[in-house]
């Protein structure tokens, strides 16, 4: 889809122009904090002032800035540029102006640390003529102002032009998505949904909001419904849009009970089994829109710390696969494994993390070491029935009607699960790590 597929219009600004009285922007609740730091700031600045000096009237370009605004309507909500925006607006405030984007509020905690500290920054930055500099950021330097109708079209026209920089990630989308449905709720709720959806993004640990939407859950509802899960894009956010909490559809009546019970069990914890005080899901259940998806999704991200951290998680607690000693543990060993950097082998993993997980939602604890050692053997197996493993590979493996993960699902109990078996079908392939070997009992001829 190209740029004139959309209804959009789009032109040059100078500063003075984007901060003037037809604009009255503000920050959604979606979008990510206001993230420059200092040396963001010094770059701008640095190269602003150079050009400035040169003396010339030639235009200095400051990027672009999408926003969503009604014609006639003064209200833009800015959907891209918002960094550059905040930075400019402190600018112009340290040199006295009173075109300020910042009438309103900053609800991150990280938005607001930043924007403290680098206005300090700022304030002492170097400049020796301020009125003259002022004068020629708000009359020769230019944004392309890009005004769309609506979110939904925002998003598709981000997908659209890659060239522009890098795109919102698909599980931006979803927050935009999931937090217009919360348009109704109490704005500290809000804030909550999107202070842990933040730290989940921006987080380094192993149960990010990368990990876990676009390689488990997305993966596991996409198997679920015998799909492709190969990569998680704007395309399949169907994928976790739910139903609204207002939809009244007879098979809903559990969710909504289940969720109705919590609350009860969570203002009277004596008069209820400790069970009911926290909501469980299930990976591949129909979500609710709006504040219970952002509760799913923290739920797998510490489900999955549990079983997956490395020394601490349950599956390292396995030291043992097919009576053979795995050293620190199943998870510890996969992780350093010989060949652990090839791509097919972090496939197998994935597919290993996905089975085990969907297990653990299922049927907690109960057998999981057992389970582990199972998952284990059906999952590496295929390293040596296959030369090279895609994800086409791991895929065809989830979705058979007589493989492992299929089983689970079909399962009402964990001893139903333990009768699976696997067994290496067509050895193939020998460059695999010697202590995998070891537990398939296979020797080099």
């Amino acid at each position: 889809m190209s740029i004139q597929d959309y209804a959009i219009k789009g032109e040059a600004f100078y500063l003075k122009d984007v901060f003037s009285s037809m604009f009255q922007y503000s920050i959604p609740d979606y979008q990510r904090p206001y993230s420059w730091e200092e040396e963001h700031i010094k770059q701008l600045f640095d190269d602003l002032y150079e050009f400035y000096q040169r003396k010339t009237d030639e235009s200095y370009f400051l990027g672009s800035i999408v926003v969503i605004k009604k014609d006639h309507q003064p209200q833009a909500d800015v959907v891209d540029g918002q960094q550059r925006l905040i930075t400019l607006s402190l600018l112009l405030h340290s040199l006295g102006s009173e075109k300020n984007l910042l009438n309103q509020s900053l609800t991150h905690s990280i938005s607001k640390n930043n924007v403290i500290n680098n206005y300090d920054f700022i304030k002492n930055y170097s400049i020796s003529d301020k009125e003259a500099f002022k004068k020629y950021l708000l009359e020769i330097c230019e944004m392309v102002y890009v005004e769309l109708d609506d979110l939904d079209e925002a998003f598709q026209f981000f997908d659209s032009q890659n060239s522009r920089g890098k795109p919102l990630e698909s599980y931006d989308l979803l927050k935009a998505y999931h937090l217009r449905e919360m348009k109704d709720k109490p704005k500290e709720i809000i804030h909550h949904c999107v202070e842990r959806w933040e730290k989940s993004a921006l987080s380094r640990e192993i149960n990010n909001l990368d990990k876990i939407i676009n390689y488990i859950l997305f993966r596991l509802r996409r198997w679920h419904y015998q799909e492709s899960g190969e990569v998680f894009t704007s395309d399949e956010l169907e994928t976790f849009k739910g139903v609204s909490e207002s939809t009244n559809y007879p098979y809903l009546s559990p969710l909504f009970a289940t969720k109705a019970v919590e609350k009860l069990a969570q203002q009277n914890p004596m008069l209820y089994h400790p069970r009911f005080v926290k909501t469980s899901f299930q990976a591949i259940q129909t979500l609710i829109n709006g504040e219970q998806f952002f509760d799913y999704v923290q739920y797998y991200a510490e489900s999955y710390e549990k079983l997956f951290k490395e020394r601490s998680g349950l599956v390292d607690k396995v030291k043992k696969i097919n009576g053979k000693d795995i050293g620190k543990g199943v998870n510890t060993f996969l992780n350093n494994q010989d060949y652990c950097y090839r791509v097919g082998d972090k496939y197998l993993k994935n597919l290993f993390e996905c089975t085990v997980l969907f297990y653990f939602d299922k049927f907690g604890e109960v057998y999981l070491d057992e389970f582990i050692n199972k998952a284990f053997l059906w999952v590496y197996r295929i390293r040596f029935e296959y030369q090279r493993i895609t994800f086409k590979t791991i895929e065809d493996e989830a979705h058979s009607k007589n493989g492992l993960f299929n089983h689970i699902e079909k399962s009402s109990t964990p001893i139903q699960v333990l009768r699976y078996t696997s067994a290496i079908r067509e050895d193939k392939f020998r460059n695999i790590d010697n202590k995998i070997k070891e537990v398939f009992e296979v020797k080099d001829e």
